[in-house]
């Protein structure tokens, strides 16, 4: 502990993840407790958390005695057995749930830790979909600048963001390919929307090409990006992207980890878009983080051909991480969620859509409760804010009791989907407040 007791800092025991030792010298804020969309720390300051437990998963809120009852419950009737020649309940129950509302085709599931072992599963799908149709050569998957598909093994290699923690375990497996985002606020191709003819999706059958369709696994997406700040491709996007893949029979892995459960507003992400995936990857709002679990999902065609998964986690299928998810889409369902998080979503964005009078501000966006506030030094060139100014304003914000992030040159906004219009009233407030300061620091 520090010499303040309520802050953690380098002599403790635990290791963090992503934390610089420069903010472990200065103390680590301890969370001791947390309820609906708040969370307290130690000292017992109270926060409005505006990204649902910092990497966005608690969907339901906080302090759901229900499923603690149902990990309980589950514990005391069958707290695990191996994922591999048996089957459980729980698991059978919660595969069955997800066929009821996923996207289709994907009617098939199996279940992980988390968001980035569902993302090494799917490809792990892929290639033995490959494997058993003869294509035994496809073992390269497309991802994009700016993705973040988790930091698991040959999943790793479709990291297009976060490059030091890519660079640093390199040399990582073979095989990973990038083509541009769809970031029309900033294109890469210094095109503009309409007129560009979707350059960034049409863009990628000349990767396929210069890579070898007969190499190719699988293109990775996520149907909306965290990379820049829950940024929404435009509508054409998707399906040029579906119909690449299908001309040179490439699998399409939708990775809805962060955009499932209701955060765009719809169940899934994709929904928005209206094609059909041949793999679904989710985690994070399936349980709303009560305990670890991700999933795959996938469509009959690609399970068909497959004579055996070669794969095996310990904790792949466990039924106390399955029974959790079952109370949680229950939840979900019963207080109709994702319609409240298209409602308020809707309301959170008009009243970010009033802060474009800041000097700084260059976009507002957002679907459903993911938004973001674009930043940046010159609105004519769009030139990225610097990011030691975002983490003032963050650090800012969190002074006045209020939690958010900086993703890329944004601020991103992904609170739990329980939350009401006082709640983002407050938070409007809080982040006009730390905006207002900011600049009159930097002389604006």
């Amino acid at each position: 502990m520090s010499n303040n007791g309520n802050l953690m800092d380098e002599t403790s025991h635990l290791v963090l993840h992503r934390t610089p030792r420069s903010e472990l010298q200065k103390g680590i804020t301890v969370i001791s407790k947390a309820k609906g969309a708040y969370v307290f720390d130690r000292a017992g300051n109270r926060y409005l958390d505006l990204n649902a437990g910092a990497t966005r998963p608690v969907h339901v809120g906080y302090g759901r005695e229900e499923i603690a009852q149902a990990v309980y419950d589950q514990c005391c009737e069958l707290s695990y057995y191996t994922p591999c020649m048996f089957a459980n309940e729980p698991a059978i129950k919660l595969a069955e749930l997800l066929s009821e509302i996923a996207p289709p085709p994907i009617d098939r599931f199996t279940f992980e830790c988390d968001g980035s072992e569902a993302v090494e599963s799917a490809m792990k799908l892929a290639k033995h979909h490959h494997y058993y149709n003869g294509n035994k050569g496809r073992y390269k998957i497309i991802s994009r600048v700016g993705a973040y598909h988790g930091v698991n093994g040959i999943g790793v290699r479709a990291l297009g963001v976060v490059l030091p923690m890519r660079q640093m375990m390199e040399p990582i497996a073979p095989g990973g390919v990038f083509a541009q985002s769809p970031y029309c606020y900033r294109c890469p191709y210094n095109l503009s929307y309409p007129n560009c003819d979707i350059a960034c999706a049409r863009a990628v059958e000349k990767v396929i090409e210069f890579e070898d369709p007969d190499l190719v696994s699988a293109f990775i997406g996520e149907p909306i990006q965290q990379g820049f700040g829950a940024y929404r491709p435009p509508r054409e996007y998707w399906s040029i992207i579906r119909e690449v893949c299908d001309k040179y029979g490439i699998l399409l892995i939708i990775d809805e980890v962060i955009c499932g459960f209701g955060r765009t507003g719809k169940m899934f992400g994709i929904q928005h878009f209206d094609i059909k995936p041949d793999l679904l990857t989710m985690a994070k709002g399936l349980t709303s983080g009560y305990v670890p679990l991700g999933a795959v999902g996938c469509s009959n065609k690609v399970i068909e051909p497959i004579e055996t998964f070669m794969h095996i986690h310990t904790y792949g299928n466990h039924p106390v991480s399955c029974a959790a998810g079952i109370k949680n889409l229950q939840i979900l369902k019963e207080e109709k969620l994702v319609e409240n998080s298209e409602k308020m979503g809707a309301y959170f964005l008009e009243k970010l859509q009033e802060f474009t009078s800041h000097p700084t501000v260059g976009e507002v966006r957002g679907t459903g409760l993911w938004l973001a506030v674009d930043f940046t030094t010159d609105k004519k060139t769009r030139a990225p804010f610097p990011a030691e100014r975002l983490n003032n304003i963050i650090t800012r914000a969190r002074r006045k009791g209020l939690l958010t992030r900086f993703m890329g040159p944004a601020l991103e906004f992904a609170p739990p989907l329980i939350i009401q219009k006082d709640e983002i009233d407050e938070a409007v407030r809080i982040l006009n407040e730390s905006i207002s300061e900011e600049e009159k620091d930097m002389g604006l």
